[in-house]
């Protein structure tokens, strides 16, 4: 199974981000892959499976508190998404899995 890099969006942090987006974000900055099926895998050698989807990482980023927006979109789709990046690096890829094993 060939995995793909994940690279972060195109647009800005002070743009409202979609779920995809903010899952992207969070495994690029991890390092984390992604299988043909679309789920997220930690790990070069030893595969961890992460979360179904990009927009399920993301999801659950928002959800849980990883990550904030505005809670409504607006119509410009202006606003900033905020990173919590202290959550997300303060924990491994192990203690993630098992944060997101509920909604996996």
């Amino acid at each position: 199974m060939k995995l793909i890099a994940i690279t972060p969006p195109t647009r800005s942090f002070s743009r409202w981000l979609t779920d995809e987006e903010i899952g992207r974000v969070i495994a690029h900055k991890r390092g984390w892959r992604q299988a043909p099926d679309g789920s997220v895998l930690a790990g070069k050698i030893r595969k961890t499976r992460i979360s179904a989807s990009l927009e399920q990482l993301g999801a659950t980023a928002v959800a849980r508190g990883w990550a904030t927006r505005p809670r409504v979109e607006p119509s410009d789709s202006s606003g900033p998404t905020h990173m919590m990046w202290g959550i997300i690096d303060a924990r491994t890829d192990a203690e993630i899995t098992d944060q997101l094993g509920g909604e996996l």
